[in-house]
């Protein structure tokens, strides 16, 4: 009897011989299918920025302090919500540092200004929440990255006030945000990311 001869290159190309190779993907479509997996209501990314970091104002100090978040800053449209017709657009830095991604509903926004390398927004907290003022230092891999996404994200600011969402009533269902919403400055646990375990 002679033992059936195999090869790794023989055995691999007739494993995959009878698949599709994937379609090809820009690099925009997987960043927004990403972000999509955290806020199922984004439908473009207006701009990108590298990097950016996350600076929030401690009044008591009167300074800036780092808020432990930097990653790729998005500037996203969003669908609008069920009852309104009104364009919804957000900012959403993918945090490399830890699993606290920063989402912000630019509808929420009171005020949004840039003041030299600082993009500073005002954000309207909830009822039991203070409003929290946040920086966003963008960095400037070209000449005019931090000017291109901090007028990106003023004029986004300007439509979404236009249209009358900035200090609207939270509409948001859980269901429309995806496992990894939490509120700006809140951290994220395994039991707000997996929902809480049936029989405990």
């Amino acid at each position: 009897m002679i033992p059936a001869v195999s090869d790794y290159e023989s055995d691999a190309a007739a494993a995959h011989a009878g698949y599709a190779p994937p379609p090809p993907r820009t690099n925009t479509e997987l960043n927004l299918s990403v972000l999509q997996r955290y806020l199922p209501s984004i439908q473009t990314i207006l701009s990108i920025a590298a990097n950016a970091v996350i600076y929030t104002f401690d009044s008591d100090s009167q300074s800036w302090q780092k808020s432990g978040i930097e990653g790729t800053m998005f500037v996203c449209a969003q669908s609008p919500l069920p009852n309104s017709d009104q364009p919804r657009t957000c900012v959403f830095v993918l945090n490399r540092r830890a699993l606290d991604n920063l989402i912000i509903d630019l509808g929420r926004a009171s005020h949004v200004e840039i003041a030299g390398e600082l993009v500073i927004l005002k954000v309207d907290g909830d009822t039991q929440e203070v409003d929290k003022v946040i920086g966003l230092w963008i960095h400037n891999d070209n000449e005019d990255t931090r000017e291109i996404n901090g007028a990106m994200i003023l004029e986004s600011w300007k439509v979404a006030k236009a249209a009358g969402t900035v200090n609207a009533p939270e509409e948001k269902s859980d269901s429309e945000a995806g496992p990894a919403m939490q509120a700006i400055g809140r951290k994220l646990s395994l039991s707000n990311l997996f929902g809480q375990q049936r029989g405990q």
